[in-house]
């Protein structure tokens, strides 16, 4: 796709002013939103978080419809929940894309903890800092997996700048051999031409993010899985998907 110079700047004169902005009413609004989850009887204030969180981030994707389109498509059929999502990563992008879907999730990141507006909102959400080193990922995985939250993980560590997946770390599965739970690969397209890495601007395009059936496990009688058969299943999975495309 051909982006012309005056095509993107309308996009980024247009998107940047409305995140600014949406994202102030969103902090302004959390209070808010807090106090009526607890009048509603709501005992989780992580869990109230979480959904606003999810919220936020597809709505900030429908502001952006005229110019990015992103489209959700499950090829997994009905999802074995409490999951963990593991997912290629090409952009700053791409943990909105989650917005679409359906399911209370989690993350386990690093960069948003940095920062003094996410990183409070993700500490108090439960989501996991990925630099408090394997146990205690593994801890509060686990207790986010027992509460029903499904977890989100990028398993490449950090975005891919050449658009080609990087080597997966094992972390997000010796969760799941841990905590007993599926592993679920999921495929983003476009989303790195879209905003590439190191870039604050937005070109026009499509993204696709695709659910891929979960990493089958092996029968009772074979035992657990490793985490790196699960990782290299999962790995392969993705793989795949990006080479045939989808249809890019």
């Amino acid at each position: 796709m051909v982006v012309s110079r005056l095509e993107k700047l309308w996009v980024n004169l247009y998107f940047w002013p409305l995140f600014v902005l949406v994202t102030i009413l969103f902090g302004l609004a959390l209070p808010l939103i807090m106090a009526g989850a607890m009048v509603v009887g709501e005992k989780s204030p992580g869990r109230t978080l979480r959904l606003a969180v999810r919220q936020f981030g597809g709505f900030l994707l429908w502001l952006g419809r005229p110019a990015v389109r992103v489209t959700l498509e499950n090829r997994a059929g009905e999802l074995p929940l409490p999951a963990i999502f593991v997912a290629n990563h090409n952009s700053a992008m791409d943990p909105y894309l989650f917005g679409l879907l359906p399911v209370e999730n989690a993350f386990v990141t690093s960069w948003p903890f940095k920062m003094p507006f996410y990183g409070q909102i993700m500490r108090r959400a439960g989501y996991i800092d990925s630099r408090t080193g394997w146990s205690e990922v593994e801890r509060q995985g686990r207790l986010l997996l027992g509460l029903g939250s499904s977890i989100i993980v990028w398993p490449e560590g950090h975005r891919s700048r050449t658009g080609r997946m990087r080597r997966f770390r094992k972390g997000a599965f010796q969760l799941a051999v841990a905590a007993g739970r599926p592993v679920v690969p999921v495929c983003i397209l476009g989303s790195g031409r879209v905003l590439p890495p190191g870039s604050l601007l937005f070109n026009p395009g499509r993204i696709r993010v695709v659910i891929l059936p979960p990493v089958a496990w092996p029968a009772p009688e074979q035992g657990a899985p490793t985490p790196e058969e699960l990782r290299d299943a999962a790995r392969r999975s993705i793989s795949k998907a990006l080479q045939q495309g989808y249809g890019e």
